[in-house]
């Protein structure tokens, strides 16, 4: 055979299936690489997964009933528990209560019916929030650094027997001008001094603040009369609102 003719009948042979040439592939592409692994797992030196710690999650909300906190206070406070409807939260009051008398004698109400100090009103169970309200039968000490002593003393004895919870410290609402202006211990120049020593006393401790007074104020630094028919304790719809503001400044 000529070898012209041979060469293109060797060509032509390497271009037919099964000649020996190359022939189209009937198989689908190969699959995509399987997803990553998932992130959160890891692996140790010995190859075995490990699962990453979960991070930081956000602090519960205190409860809406405030069944989680106890008030202590005076007739003030008093008025907060019987106008608000609180019946979830804890109260520890007494009218006329001052602020070393509530670490000291036995005057607020227990669980048993008895009486006793703060400490022993605190001890029964756990609590995530204890607001306090003194100052107001305060103002006719002569010493209100004093004042600021106790008031930092309790805050500090409150939070060693209940370490889990925010203590807040609220300043006190001012009187009415009318009586402010007839009345030389429960003035508003008194108000304003014993003020500045619950936020000293706060800050000494590492209590929470609220400012309490400045909640109703005229203008100028006065309980505006309509919010009170005695000139010091407020009426009904303002102990809501005094709840509100709790409800709205209180932190987790």
């Amino acid at each position: 055979m000529r070898p012209v003719l041979l060469l293109l009948i060797c060509s032509l042979c390497l271009t037919l299936p099964g000649c020996g040439g190359p022939a189209a592939s009937n198989h689908a592409p190969p699959e995509a690489p399987s997803e990553p692994p998932d992130t959160d797992l890891a692996a140790d030196d010995a190859g075995e997964p490990v699962v990453m710690p979960e991070g930081p999650t956000a602090p519960e909300p205190f409860a809406e009933d405030f069944s989680d906190a106890a008030f202590i206070g005076d007739s003030r406070t008093e008025g907060l528990q019987l106008h608000a409807g609180l019946s979830e939260a804890d109260f520890f009051t007494d009218v006329g209560l001052m602020v070393n008398e509530a670490l000291t004698e036995d005057k607020l109400p227990l669980p048993d019916g008895t009486r006793g100090t703060a400490l022993e009103a605190l001890s029964g169970r756990t609590y995530r929030r204890i607001y306090l309200m003194f100052g107001v039968n305060e103002l006719g000490w002569d010493a209100d650094s004093v004042f600021k002593d106790d008031y930092a003393a309790l805050i500090q004895a409150i939070q060693e027997v209940q370490p889990e919870a925010v203590v807040y410290a609220q300043t006190i609402f001012p009187v009415t001008r009318e009586k402010s202006e007839g009345d030389r211990t429960y003035n508003n120049d008194n108000v304003r001094r014993f003020n500045d020593r619950v936020r000293e006393a706060a800050e000494e401790t590492g209590a929470v603040l609220i400012e309490t007074a400045a909640l109703f104020d005229d203008g100028a630094g006065n309980l505006p009369a309509e919010v009170s028919a005695d000139g010091v304790h407020l009426t009904h719809s303002y102990y809501l609102q005094w709840l509100d503001y709790l409800r709205e400044v209180s932190v987790p």
